[in-house]
């Protein structure tokens, strides 16, 4: 009987050197010769697998979407004014260096999850099972290990690409950004040919990997290329096929008990009585307000809710940020814990915490653990994505019916005569006001280029920056400006020939014996 343990060598980029599953649900031995010897046991180790796009671990990846791609962009504040937390500062106010702890944990949870997959994948490939079986459970592999990559790509650019289960004496190199971008597109082309129709899933499954959401991430993948004709091919054809619509209230995507409804594409699940489930998901606890027994952190800038009013978009404000001293959308009677209005403000840079990721009281389990779920990839994230791609091309017509499906939803007029500048301006405007708090704006503003092809990103911080300027020289909001534990310039310190990409971790440099190489400007 052969017994191969499973463990993760110091780079991180192997992740496995040999195939122990560890697919038990608190982490079990399992004997290589006595697993994936039946669909069933192959079955259930791709179901268990999908845990580990978060590597079971809501800290380390989570944690990183909304402290990148939303406390380090104009959306978002860290927050929480109580406690010390310089390294998560570091990254949202660009003093980051490359031996910042929460960058460190993102790249080699990442890399943890990769190696999950390929060794998952390894075993699949020599199962005695119908072939039929063996490719689905791969694609659904090859996706998951798609969204890692996706992650890894947009965060530190070209990074290793390790696709099979690697001993811990082997030290590969940076491939290219286009080197890793060609293999996840081809990966998930091969999957979108395999994978089922969410529809094609039992209710019970529509967790899983589908066409759809393979489709979605090519045409997102497409876009941060800007290969504007493939991302409008893509998003067309997840249109087209029909196998997602629009909810007819924005407010239905963020009840306590949605799950993979029509909208959804994609979603990490989460509580203990779904399969496959992470414990729970703490974000309910991070965002929440100190006032309501939460944690403060990643609160939400004034400058964010203003976006929303000048758009006199009260549906979206309402439903993405609880506001000190107002009802709390879908739970009118919340007060504090001490009696005082919601959400009350207590040691918070700007008393603005997320609705999207608030249980209300009445729903709250007994044992705190929340099973609301991770929202990944969406339907209307595909028609902005249709929207964008096309006003790119200058394609004025399907753009503005993409984008007017959006706004229709939310009882917002759409000036069909847009074109150009005008139109592009008014799709990345929308991408802000229907998935801020998604995780998406540091990227999407990174990507975009203005009219003169300069990062959007670049314009709004720097010592010139228009929200650096807006928060120290403009804002009179009673909060941000009164609380100065976390800096109100944040932003200042932002530099455009360096701060495109985060630091690849130190620690993994050195672990590699030199194989990795640092991006420009960290040391």
């Amino acid at each position: 009987m052969k017994r191969i343990t499973y463990f993760i060598y110091a780079l991180i980029l192997a992740a496995t050197a040999g195939c122990d599953l560890d697919q038990g649900p608190y982490g079990s031995s399992i004997v290589s010769d006595e697993f994936y010897t039946t669909d069933e046991q192959c079955n259930g180790a791709t179901q268990v697998a999908y845990r580990y796009i978060n590597y079971s671990s809501w800290w380390e990846i989570l944690n990183w979407r909304y402290l990148a791609g939303e406390a380090s962009s104009d959306n978002g504040w860290i927050g929480n004014t109580y406690q010390p937390h310089p390294t998560y500062d570091a990254a949202a106010h660009y003093t980051i260096d490359a031996a910042n702890d929460r960058n460190e944990a993102q790249w080699i949870n990442l890399y943890k999850s990769i190696g999950r997959f390929n060794s998952t994948m390894e075993g699949i490939s020599k199962a005695p099972i119908a072939d039929a079986s063996k490719r689905q459970y791969i694609a659904e592999l090859k996706f998951l290990r798609a969204w890692c990559y996706f992650d890894l790509v947009r965060n530190w650019g070209g990074v290793p690409l390790v696709l099979q289960v690697l001993s811990p004496d082997k030290h590969p190199g940076r491939n290219t950004v286009q080197e890793v971008y060609a293999h996840i597109l081809n990966d998930l082309n091969e999957s979108a040919g395999i994978l089922p129709k969410k529809s094609a899933y039992p209710a019970a499954e529509r967790f899983r990997a589908s066409r759809g959401a393979a489709l979605t991430l090519m045409a997102k993948i497409s876009l941060y290329m800007e290969d504007w004709a493939k991302a409008e091919t893509y998003a067309q054809t997840v249109i087209t096929e029909a196998e997602y619509d629009l909810e007819p209230e924005f407010s239905a995507l963020w009840q306590y008990t949605y799950r993979n409804g029509q909208e959804s594409i994609f979603e990490i699940m989460n509580g203990s009585s779904q399969v496959p489930a992470l414990p729970y998901n703490e974000f309910a606890v991070m965002l929440n307000s100190p006032g309501d027994a939460g944690w403060g952190y990643y609160s939400i800038t004034s400058d964010l809710e203003n976006a929303y009013k000048s758009e006199g978009d009260s549906t979206r404000l309402q439903w993405t940020i609880n506001r000190h001293g107002l009802p709390v959308a879908g739970d009118p009677n919340a007060t504090s814990f001490d009696g005082r209005p919601f959400p009350a403000q207590a040691h918070s840079k700007s008393a603005r915490f997320s609705r999207k990721h608030y249980v209300p009281k009445s729903q709250r389990p007994s044992n705190g653990r929340s099973a609301l779920n991770d929202k990944i990839l969406r339907f209307a994230d595909v028609l902005l994505m249709h929207a964008e791609a096309c006003a790119m091309q200058q394609k004025s017509g399907p753009a503005l019916t993409s984008l007017r499906r959006v706004r229709d939803r939310v009882d917002l007029e759409t000036d069909m005569g847009l074109t150009g500048w005008a139109l592009i301006n008014a799709v990345r405007k929308e991408r802000r006001l229907e998935l801020a708090y998604e995780g998406d704006r540091l990227y999407d503003i990174r990507r975009w280029k203005d009219a003169n092809g300069v990062p959007v990103i670049n314009g709004l911080f720097g010592p010139n920056g228009t929200f650096v300027k807006y928060n120290t020289e403009t804002s009179t909001d009673p909060f941000e400006t009164t609380n100065n534990t976390e800096a109100q310039n944040k932003g200042i310190n932002y530099d455009p020939d360096i701060h495109s990409l985060w630091p690849i971790p130190a620690s993994q440099i050195l672990l590699s014996e030199g194989s990795v190489k640092q991006n420009p400007g960290y040391f």
